[in-house]
């Protein structure tokens, strides 16, 4: 999403706190979104809410943009280590890599 869109969003909804974790300052939000971006997919940390954890993937249609998202949530005690920083990632990854083959069809 380019910055421009990022920055009209934050100033229209801003950053409210929805648990310990919420990042509520711009500047962490850009840098944990420039992270995003390299490393290809999110993670929830229980920002959203205590003991929810989740892991998102863009889907790309036939031109590069974003037209959708992928994600899995689970327990904050299930979704760790290897889980969180691996095994989720790359399985909704290869979901996406079959949702994205199926819309450059079209």
């Amino acid at each position: 999403m380019p910055e421009r869109r990022v920055e009209s969003i934050l100033d229209q909804h801003g950053l409210p706190k929805r648990s310990e974790n919420t990042i509520t300052d711009r500047e962490t939000l850009r840098s944990e979104l420039a992270e995003i971006r390299d490393r290809g997919y999110s993670e929830d940390n229980e920002e959203y809410g205590q003991g929810l954890r989740c892991v998102g993937v863009p889907v790309l249609n036939g031109d590069d943009a974003v037209v959708g998202a992928l994600s899995a949530s689970g327990p904050a005690t299930e979704v760790v280590g290897e889980r969180l920083a691996t095994e989720l990632p790359r399985r909704l990854k290869r979901v996406r890599n079959r949702i994205e083959l199926n819309l450059r069809d079209y």
